[in-house]
């Protein structure tokens, strides 16, 4: 049977992914990393009033040419709410981020002049001509109260926070987390903090897999370590289902005799999109989808489990959260001649250096050493030669990076 090509197989796996429409109320200062589930709206206009830019002296801009001198009649400080009354060829010392009072229309910076002199009672101008709205930031040039500022389905970061805060957003409506358990296979693997034998390995997919959907905006509530048994597997994923959003399996999906997911699957009644895919490394992976929850069944070699949950279990948890779930590709040139698949996708652990992909060398997708200085993937194209330096190539930065 021909597997999709990545793309195919991603917009399978998205057709049957339902956004969470369950909603909380969350305060300003846990919000980061949240998923915005209604638009933050601007409560008055910002700046609310117009605003100076610089600390000067705020003027009638007609007025000033090279040399004028004109009496101080009042000072402006930030934070003030001072009344002018103004007669011609007159000005108004101001600070920045004061309000400019409504006689006068532009504002002339100290370094322009001669800061006045020592009574601080008259100031000379040394400037040829002064446009209009000189050093004034407009009242409602950034928004008008109504606007949308921030959009639904957005993940706050630190400047939507500080946003919201503007507009005295104090509490804000967000998605839940995806509830997501995360299943581990292997006789041969041992816990983190276990001295292995010469035949075994510690467990590194699990917690890699855990802190990565959690970084992506998901609540782990449960990883279990599975033994490669054909009736503890079918009772841990039929436990699992009941309880997530989204099933996380690592290994156990290939055709191997003691690769028990896919018949747990079966006997749960999980209907798949996605059974392989004509990628490098992660060819096993599986996408499907019980009565209550998203399974993603991710191959057991690290660097294809890596991959992989960057590949479908991103864009599926950005589609859970009822975000735009297309991935921030760019294209960068290659560093180096690279030999892809003639056959597969590739998807290859890299680096950027001075603006160029560089491709560490590796061992193959059991290598997870070889990705400690890595920050994404490389997608190299299905051609039947070598790719030469300097040829553009898709980069996805890694969601931790």
């Amino acid at each position: 049977m021909q597997l999709p090509a990545y793309n195919e197989a991603l917009e399978q796996a998205l057709a049957i992914v339902t956004p969470i429409t369950d909603c909380e109320s969350v305060q300003l200062d846990t919000a980061v990393g949240r998923t915005l589930a209604e638009p933050i709206i601007a409560d008055r206009n910002l700046p609310p009033y117009n605003r100076s830019q610089m600390d000067g002296y705020a003027v009638v801009a007609s007025e000033i040419h090279h040399g004028i001198s004109m009496e101080v009649t009042s000072r402006v400080a930030a934070g003030s709410d001072v009344t002018v009354d103004r007669t011609p060829n007159t000005c108004v010392a101001i600070a920045t981020g004061a309000p400019v009072p409504p006689q006068f229309d532009a504002v002339v910076q100290h370094e322009l002049t001669d800061r006045g002199d020592l009574s601080g009672g008259s100031v000379t101008f040394h400037v040829e001509d002064v446009n209009v709205g000189k050093a004034i930031h407009p009242c409602g040039a950034d928004a008008i109260a109504g606007n949308v500022l921030i959009d639904t389905g957005t993940k706050l970061a630190p400047q939507h926070i500080g946003i919201a805060a503007t507009v005295g957003a104090v509490a804000l409506s967000v998605r839940r987390k995806p509830k997501v358990i995360v299943l581990t296979s292997g006789d041969e693997v041992v816990l983190p903090f276990v001295t292995p034998q010469q035949h075994q390995i510690r467990n590194g997919n699990g917690p890699m897999i855990t802190s990565l959907f959690e970084t992506i905006g998901c609540e782990v509530v449960h990883h279990q370590h599975v033994r490669d048994e054909a009736q503890a597997t079918t009772q841990a994923v039929s436990d699992a289902l009941q309880k997530c959003d989204v099933l996380i399996t690592i290994g156990g999906v290939s055709a191997g005799e003691r690769d028990f997911f896919p018949q747990a699957f079966v006997q749960s009644n999980v209907e798949f999109a996605v059974k392989g895919a004509s990628i490098q490394p992660g060819k096993p992976v599986m996408v499907g989808k019980s009565t209550n929850a998203i399974v993603i069944g991710l191959p057991g070699n690290p660097v294809s489990a890596l991959a992989c949950a960057h590949l479908f279990g991103l864009p599926i948890v950005l589609s859970l959260l009822g975000s735009d779930p297309t991935l921030q590709w760019i294209e960068l040139p290659l560093a180096q001649p690279v030999v892809p698949n003639k056959h597969r996708t590739v998807f290859r652990p890299c680096n950027i250096v001075d603006g160029k992909i560089v491709i560490p060398s590796w061992q193959g997708s059991g290598d997870l050493s070889h990705t400690a200085n890595t920050i994404g993937l490389a997608q190299l194209p299905i051609v039947d030669a070598e790719i030469p330096a300097n040829k553009n190539v898709q980069f996805l930065r890694f969601a931790v990076s």
